[in-house]
């Protein structure tokens, strides 16, 4: 297992640095800054899921319905872009959730979302990420951003106010051109990732501040892939992931339905509570699901 494990750390290694070394030649190419941190993104995900195909000990299997719902998100997705034209109106963005168990959670949905999506794709990333060697280099290329926070303490978010003002600037411009946000609301890696930690609020507010439409993008078995506290991962795992849209016209409408299912200890939440608490029991119930595919697939392998 551990021969495998270096395998795929040299697998990834290799793979990164091609492509570190073909971001920052296309970052001096006289095109548009949204062209050429999309053809950075491109770049990476062909790098990793070139790492994976190098290691078949690690399989990704997708629900039947994956693809199909991604048709049905980019669907959504054309009609809100027309809606906007025709209003006039800034594009409204998709949101991106996802469980937050491992270091791979962001190789693997990489990998998995579409190039029509993941061009426009951006994600929040420790600041402390932009200083290691490689990795540094492709956070700047491809328009990731930078949370600064306060403390490296477990469990503590505290952030350095002033920095985060002018990140959320370029957040803002990015979500008001109809771009994508993936992040992970747990807000930190969750020890015990068959039960979901709760939800932090910021991103939910961002959702209803720019009506965004929502998707949970899930996976089980990351973390045996790459444990906790690793500093490498590539054990042996067949990852299940799923997708499934729970907002598809809009954060605001969402509430306003919710709301109208008036349940009791919901009435006194404010909106991105209730938005929140919703995405954490449909995302659970999705991680479940593809638990109880695993569990029942070992055990046609015990038999």
């Amino acid at each position: 297992r551990n021969v495998l494990r270096v395998c795929y750390g040299a697998m990834l290694l290799f793979h990164m640095l091609w492509t570190t070394a073909i971001t920052k030649i296309v970052s001096y190419l006289p095109l548009g800054l949204r062209t050429r941190q999309g053809i950075g993104l491109v770049m990476v995900q062909m790098a990793w899921r070139l790492a994976l195909w190098f290691s078949p000990w690690i399989s990704l299997e997708a629900t039947e319905d994956f693809s199909e719902q991604w048709s049905l998100i980019h669907s959504f997705m054309a009609e809100a872009h027309a809606e906007a034209v025709e209003k006039g109106e800034p594009l409204k963005p998709l949101f991106v959730l996802g469980n937050h168990q491992s270091f791979c959670d962001i190789i693997f949905a990489v990998v998995t979302t579409p190039l029509q999506a993941i061009w426009r794709s951006r994600t929040y990333m420790d600041y402390h990420l932009f200083k290691l060697p490689v990795l540094s280099t492709i956070c700047r290329s491809v328009g990731h951003f930078p949370v600064y926070f306060k403390t490296t303490e477990p469990g503590v978010f505290k952030v350095d106010a002033e920095k985060m003002a002018e990140v959320e600037k370029e957040v803002d411009v990015h979500l008001s051109e109809g771009g994508l946000l993936c992040f992970y609301p747990e807000g930190q890696t969750n020890k015990n990732p068959d039960t979901l930690l709760p939800f932090r609020y910021g991103g939910m507010k961002k959702a209803l501040d720019f009506d965004a439409r929502i998707v949970n993008l899930v996976f089980h078995g990351n973390q045996t892939v790459w444990p906790l506290k690793f500093q490498m991962g590539g054990y042996p795992c067949k990852v299940r992931y799923s997708i499934r849209p729970f907002a598809p016209q809009g954060a605001k409408a969402f509430v306003e339905m919710a709301r109208a299912e008036g349940v009791k200890e919901e009435r006194e939440m404010e909106d991105h509570v209730l938005l929140a608490r919703r995405a954490h029991e449909l995302m659970q119930v999705q991680y479940d699901a593809l638990a109880g595919m695993a569990s029942k697939a070992n055990g046609k392998k015990k038999a």
